[in-house]
């Protein structure tokens, strides 16, 4: 006999879903996926469905790297719908959607799964009186077809024109109405600069509700634009002649209900625990740029002048510092940290679990901040600012130094994230720069993507 379907399940099936999706992202940053009736919801939420630990040896362009630990045919997991976070995702076609956690068949939480990480790192900082709040930007280029060289615009305009705008409005109506009818919070949407490129700023939320937006928002940004017969790109770097896409993560923090971002006498009205925060994130910014930008290609985006911020500098204001500052303003918006570097090549859960060990170890071990740097730092003295990694092998080996966060994501997830990352390395060995931003220009999507 049956079992009765849980209130939140009986609600969907009322209103005509019939499926869930079941995301987790692996370490290539790839949204992967299981489906399941609405009526095995319940049993997916309790007790998992199997998925083998080889998909987190996947490679950006899915292929099995063979040198990687977990490449291997052995072990079995099971993947945990979060019932808590279930939503909608097209529900004119039946479809809802969850973020999964992977167990052990034991019921032990995995110890490389992501979202848990996260999740973790959350309820420390909570247990510590501190609450962060995050929120993503996404950029994404919109093409009609797919030539060797350059991808083709799908909608012409200016930047951030409106011309753009009434160019694509059947376009930007279709992908505002899928958000909201996935009930996805946004606060604003508008053209980017780059051609055929536009830009949603998430709404902010819990770590774990950050993440999680970012890749329903991800998943209904390419089914709507598939919809119009065209495709996205996510690629940090879709073509060489054109700027990059990025997934910028904004950050504001509280302790004990008092904002740590305002309100303070130091630079911009920092607090003293704020300045702290902000110190450790700054000096540990070369680490977390592996996970931030965890492609090869994300480094061809990280170009000097290009608003990118790849220099290893803070600034109040300032979109070529790589931790920009925006302090409160007379509309009392709360005062927030920008982490521009960030691309959509990410594993969100991965690096806001990385940021909330930083920022709880800033908090603890309170480090010195230098001044914040004005204009644009490629323009300073030779010295006076330090650029961060200009590769992935770069940003790896201070990965592998950070003892802060090998003890964050300990030895089991940390090892397996350095495999990820040599796997990477050693994909684009010997490629060129316009083979290697071809090879990724439609990135996550790969394994030859046909166009009509």
């Amino acid at each position: 006999m049956s079992q009765p379907l849980s209130p939140p399940v009986a609600a969907l099936a009322d209103q005509g879903i019939r499926w869930v999706a079941i995301t987790w992202v692996n370490h290539a940053g790839a949204p992967l996926v299981k489906v399941v009736p609405l009526s095995a919801f319940d049993a997916a939420a309790a007790v998992g469905v199997g998925f083998s630990p080889v998909s987190d040896a996947f490679r950006a362009d899915g292929a099995i790297d063979p040198a990687h630990r977990l490449a291997r045919p052995d072990g079995d997991l099971r993947l945990r719908a979060d019932a808590a976070a279930l939503a909608l995702l097209e529900p004119g076609s039946g479809w809802a959607w969850a973020p999964g956690e992977r167990f052990e068949r034991t019921g032990k939480p995995y110890v490389g799964d992501q979202r848990h990480r996260c999740r973790q790192q959350q309820e420390q900082l909570l247990q510590a009186g501190v609450e962060l709040q995050a929120g993503f930007e996404l950029e994404w280029l919109v093409a009609s077809h797919r030539p060797d060289a350059d991808p083709h615009p799908a909608i012409p305009g200016g930047p951030y024109g409106a011309d753009r705008l009434m160019e694509g409005l059947d376009y930007a109506t279709a992908l505002l109405d899928g958000l909201e009818a996935a009930g996805i919070p946004w606060l604003q949407f508008h053209p980017e600069y780059g051609a055929g490129q536009f830009e949603l700023s998430l709404a902010p939320g819990t770590p774990l509700e950050a993440a999680d937006r970012l890749v329903h928002a991800r998943l209904v940004i390419q089914r709507v634009t598939r919809r119009f017969g065209w495709r996205c790109s996510f690629s940090p770097k879709p073509s060489l002649e054109r700027v990059g896409n990025g997934g910028h993560l904004h950050l504001s923090l509280q302790r004990d209900g008092l904002p740590l971002l305002q309100g303070g006498a130091g630079p911009g009205g920092l607090t003293d625990a704020g300045g702290a925060v902000l110190a450790a994130l700054l000096e540990e910014l070369p680490a977390l740029l592996a996970l931030a930008c965890p492609l090869e290609i994300s480094y061809r985006r990280l170009a000097p002048g290009s608003w990118s911020a790849p220099f290893q500098v803070w600034g109040i204001e300032n979109r070529e510092a790589a931790l920009r500052l925006i302090p409160t303003a007379a509309d009392g918006a709360a005062a927030h940290l920008e982490l521009k570097v960030v691309d959509l090549a990410a594993n969100p859960y991965l690096l806001l679990a990385a940021v909330q060990a930083v920022a709880l170890d800033g908090l603890e071990q309170a480090r010195s901040l230098p001044p914040p740097v004005s204009g644009d730092p490629a323009h300073l003295p030779a010295g006076a600012a330090v650029r961060l990694p200009a590769s992935l092998a770069e940003a790896s080996a201070a990965f592998t130094a950070s003892a802060l966060l090998r003890q964050a994501f300990g030895e089991d997830l940390h090892a397996s994230l350095l495999d990820s990352q040599a796997a990477e390395v050693r994909r684009c060995a010997g490629l060129g720069d316009a083979a290697l931003a071809a090879g990724d220009a439609w990135w996550p999507l790969v394994g030859g993507v046909g166009w009509d």
